[in-house]
């Protein structure tokens, strides 16, 4: 019996990292799937959301929101965070702003003890 579970957690609930999941939803990709966000209230909402469309999907993943300390032992953690860029704001001055947030994340995703694969996936472009 195998009981090594797949384990996703996505950090930014987005438009972005909500399209992510719900692809991993209707693909089964995981076993488990957990939401992070700057805003609790949402990934909250967003997981209830998901929970409810368990019941038309072709999966039995357990869907939640939670903390940095979830990531210990996922196989996959998906950074959907980022700032847009501001009218007149050099591309240069918005890295320096996405490289705050990426600090933010990345610390206490590693001193959970995570130990798999970041997946970074841009959520905004501007021209």
């Amino acid at each position: 019996m195998k009981v090594d579970k797949r384990k996703v957690v996505i950090v930014g609930t987005g438009m972005v990292g909500m399209s992510y999941a719900y692809s991993l939803l209707n693909q089964s990709v995981c076993d488990e799937l957990v939401l992070i966000d700057v805003n609790k209230k949402r990934a909250e909402g967003e997981a209830m959301d998901l929970n409810h469309g368990l019941a038309f999907a072709n999966s039995s993943m357990t869907i939640y929101s939670g903390e940095y300390r979830d990531c210990s032992d996922a196989d996959i953690v998906v950074i959907c965070a980022g700032v847009a860029q501001k009218p007149g704001e050099t591309r240069l001055d918005l890295l320096k702003r996405n490289a705050a947030v990426f600090r933010s994340i990345i610390d206490p995703v590693t001193s959970s003890g995570f130990n798999g694969i970041f997946l970074v996936a841009p959520t905004r472009w501007t021209s």
